[in-house]
């Protein structure tokens, strides 16, 4: 009997060392692998950005793991929410996500939910109101529609930061009665923002998930250096003349900033 109970165990360890399930909460849904591992002596939950991994010891029944999630459900949910609110910059641009319902996406310095509806479309369609509502055709693998709409949402904040990008340019552009040359968007790990010597201006599309202010202050200290190429006082005062609260919204941009970092 010993020998029969070695074989299942050694099985198990070669056929199930993962297993993919999800916890639903309300409207969220939260995916979490089960690890077995012969080392383990109790049940534990390891919450990272990246996942949620349940280890347990091996033989252990695969409901007493669903009741022991289910028991912690809700320091689950708290564990992981405070994991994707603590970096909503690198949630977006560097660490896959899993997107599902419920999940919260950085925008303009909030975090807005996200709902997805599998529905007969070709591509991924994204529509904002307060929230994020994403259509996804059907028939796609999991694989595939994470990627899909992971391609989509990036899309669409290019887009929407850009048309922000350009609506305060030329606003600052004409209080300072400059012309402006061209201007794109970034990804630089060290600047928000650049101006180069021959007028283009760069401005990092990950502020899309910073407060609208802190976005302004950025545009308008790169318009700006058309004027001027330094930071000493001369380029304040200009500043200064254009954005009188710049002070406030440049706190405002490091607060932000040391937020999502952190």
């Amino acid at each position: 009997m010993s020998d029969l109970k070695e074989l299942v165990t050694g099985y198990m360890k070669l056929t199930i060392p993962q297993l993919n399930t999800v916890l639903t909460i309300g409207e969220t849904s939260i995916p979490y692998t089960v690890r077995y591992s012969h080392r383990s002596k109790h049940q534990r939950i390891v919450v990272t950005p990246k996942n949620v991994e349940v280890v347990a010891p091996n033989n252990t029944p695969f409901e007493e793991i669903i009741d022991f999630v289910e028991s912690k459900r809700h320091w689950v949910f708290n564990a992981v929410e405070k994991c994707r609110s603590r970096n909503p910059l690198n949630n977006s641009s560097n660490n896959p996500q899993y997107y599902t319902n419920g999940i919260k996406v950085a925008y303009r310095g909030e975090q807005l939910v996200l709902q997805i509806e599998e529905t007969d479309v070709d591509k991924v369609i994204i529509n904002f109101t307060t929230y994020f509502d994403v259509k996804v055709p059907c028939g796609l693998t999991e694989e595939e529609k994470q990627e899909a709409i992971k391609k989509a949402l990036i899309n669409w904040k290019k887009d929407r930061v850009l048309q922000d990008i350009l609506h305060f340019a030329k606003i600052y552009a004409s209080k300072l009665n400059v012309k402006l040359a061209d201007i794109k968007l970034s990804e630089q790990k060290r600047a928000w923002g650049s101006c180069a010597k021959n007028g283009t201006i760069r401005i990092n599309w990950l502020l899309v998930e910073a407060p609208l202010t802190a976005l302004e202050y950025v545009v308008a200290h790169e318009v700006v250096h058309l004027l001027h190429r330094h930071h000493q006082s001369a380029f304040w005062e200009t500043l200064g003349t254009v954005m009188s609260d710049f002070k406030e919204r440049k706190a405002c941009l490091k607060s932000w900033e040391t937020g999502s970092l952190s």
